[in-house]
């Protein structure tokens, strides 16, 4: 049993270690990354100011943490595009453009989001 344990703590650890490096890597090597993490920030921010419900924060908080995982998403398929082919190629492009879009879709959802929760709550706070 305690083999299994430690064999169990050690593959977890190897796998937290990889998708922190990856993590890390995105903030570092990617602007894109960055500035919808720090979107994120601000937004969680502004938040905390906020009488937002339990469901309001849920939702928030999976807005924003879905548009950072898509942009996560985004990086790997470009790079994964121009790590199998260096050559400009029309089926490249069309690959690289739909996970863009992936992106811009779910940002819109995001703001909408955004408008409809945060927007709600300044405007009552505002106009009372």
């Amino acid at each position: 049993m305690r083999y299994w344990m430690n064999w169990l703590k050690e593959k977890l650890r190897h796998k937290f270690g990889y998708a922190l490096s990856g993590v890390l890597s995105g903030l570092r090597n990617d602007s894109s990354i960055a500035l919808q993490c720090v979107l994120g920030l601000i937004t969680i921010i502004v938040c905390l100011f906020l009488p937002l419900s339990a469901l309001e924060w849920c939702v928030i908080l999976i807005m924003v943490f879905l548009v950072i995982a898509m942009e996560f998403v985004n990086s790997a398929i470009e790079k994964t595009v121009d790590y199998i082919s260096t050559q400009r190629h029309p089926a490249a492009k069309q690959i690289k453009d739909l996970a863009a879009g992936a992106v811009l879709l779910i940002s819109i959802c995001a703001l909408c989001v955004g408008i409809i929760i945060i927007g709600g709550k300044l405007y009552w706070i505002i106009f009372g």
